[in-house]
């Protein structure tokens, strides 16, 4: 029992420990900068040629600082406060809701996923339009998004897939 201890005591500061080391206070300012200096990479163990990776030539890389948003603008919405919201064509027809957002890695909203036709969630497809082509409108009860189609437009275009669901389907033996 004490020996589990101590193995769970040390596994929990080797945890803490970069956590740590991160929540030291930055060093002041030098006034004078330091004489710029070719890096150094520390020696490593050989490796066999062949899985030896080549060296990049002498580039280095800057920590970069994180940036922390503090609250909410205006201006700005929550994907939670999309989706379920109801999406409507321009005479207030409803054409489904928001099921998804579509982000780029530089997190960049690309599209909306819109759940169009099926019955009360079932057999609904999955069509990703741009937010280029939807607007958003207040309504007494919080918002819903008006999209310049119509709703055959939204009903004939091509579902979207997931990368999982293209890969799957890339994988299946064709008969």
């Amino acid at each position: 029992m004490t020996n589990k201890l101590a193995t769970l005591t040390a596994l929990a500061a080797l945890a803490l420990s970069p956590a740590v080391a991160l929540a030291q206070s930055p060093t002041a300012p030098e006034t004078t900068p330091p004489a710029a200096t070719e890096p150094t990479t520390p020696p490593a163990a050989p490796a066999p040629a062949e899985k030896m990776p080549t060296p990049p030539a002498t580039t280095t890389v800057a920590p970069t600082t994180p940036k922390f948003v503090e609250s909410q603008a205006s201006g700005q919405m929550l994907s939670s406060d999309l989706v379920g919201t109801d999406v409507v064509t321009s005479n207030d027809e409803k054409l489904g809701d928001i099921s998804d957002i579509l982000f780029e890695k530089d997190g960049k909203a690309v599209a909306a996923i819109i759940d169009v036709g099926g019955f009360l969630g079932i057999g609904a497809k999955p069509v990703a339009v741009s937010f280029d082509s939807l607007t958003m409108a207040p309504t007494d009860s919080g918002q819903k998004i008006v999209v310049a189609m119509s709703k055959d437009d939204l009903n004939n275009a091509p579902q979207f897939k997931t990368l999982d669901e293209t890969r799957a389907a890339s994988n299946t033996p064709s008969q």
